[in-house]
């Protein structure tokens, strides 16, 4: 069964042909598509990410990045700190070396949906329905809502010298990004799969730096399926005068849904 999708009312309605590689990965082709949606869905399952290694062609990766970089101005720069469970606020019912109270400090700009042009590459992307087919296939999704969240449905992370995430699960089941341009130095994206179901004594563990991370190879215009709410996660720490910028396409199993007012908070500065 073809995975159905549910279309934002404000999306822009131009296609995204253009701007992806379809030779390489024919989304909009039924004969081709369920090949491509069947292997990815695979590795989806077995390693909880799948990347997709030159998927925005090299003009439109490169519009994506001069329209970006217009609109850093506009980004809220998160200087703070939180749990690995992206809480900001301690809990008395922890001591305070525990993992839900260990305090992480984030520091990374993000620029809203609102705040992007709307006939833009990233825009037309997102509202580009093979794609939303595609991830709903990739995560064993009857159908996928593009996120009615009016800051976080499409956003770019922004990290400039000095800038990291800490380690850090999901509040959302999967994310979908796109890589734009990585920093001169540092900026890994650093990973341990499942780890969320092995309890607080494995994230202790890594947080205190005693287990090895695996490495994503995140190269500009790679595209990625991750699964993170199980996941423990970080960007390390960005040097340089290059900004690392990575888009980041939100998509929920329901319609309506947007993220709580604390993520929205903590990332833009404001909830609407």
């Amino acid at each position: 069964m073809v995975p159905a999708v549910a279309t934002r009312p404000d999306a822009a309605t131009s296609g995204a042909e253009d701007l992806v590689d379809l030779e390489r990965y024919p989304l909009d082709d039924p004969g081709r598509a369920p090949a491509l949606v069947a292997d990815c869905a695979r590795r989806f399952a077995r390693d909880g990410v799948c990347l997709l290694p030159g998927f925005l062609r090299a003009p439109a990766l490169a519009r994506a990045v001069q329209e970006t970089r217009a609109r850093i101005g506009d980004a809220f720069f998160c200087r703070n700190t939180h749990n690995a469970y992206l809480a900001a606020d301690p809990d008395p019912a922890f001591p305070e070396r525990h993992p839900r109270n260990r305090r992480l400090r984030t520091e990374v700009g993000s620029i809203p949906n609102d705040r992007l042009p709307r006939a833009g590459v990233l825009s037309r992307l997102y509202a580009w329905d093979p794609l939303t087919r595609f991830v709903a296939g990739v995560i064993g999704e009857p159908v996928l809502h593009r996120s009615a969240d009016p800051l976080g449905a499409l956003s770019v992370n922004v990290f400039e010298t000095g800038g990291a995430h800490a380690w850090h699960f999901d509040e959302a089941r999967f994310s979908v990004t796109l890589m734009l341009s990585t920093a001169e130095s540092g900026g890994r994206f650093e990973y341990v799969a499942g780890v969320r179901d092995e309890g607080y004594a494995r994230v202790a563990r890594i947080l205190d730096g005693e287990v090895a991370p695996a490495h994503m190879p995140f190269e500009p215009g790679t595209l990625s399926i991750f699964g993170g709410r199980r996941t423990l996660h970080r960007v390390t720490r960005v040097e340089g005068r290059r900004h690392r910028l990575v888009a980041v396409l939100a998509y929920n199993r329901g319609p309506g849904i947007r993220n709580s007012d604390a993520v929205r908070r903590l990332f833009w500065g404001r909830v609407a």
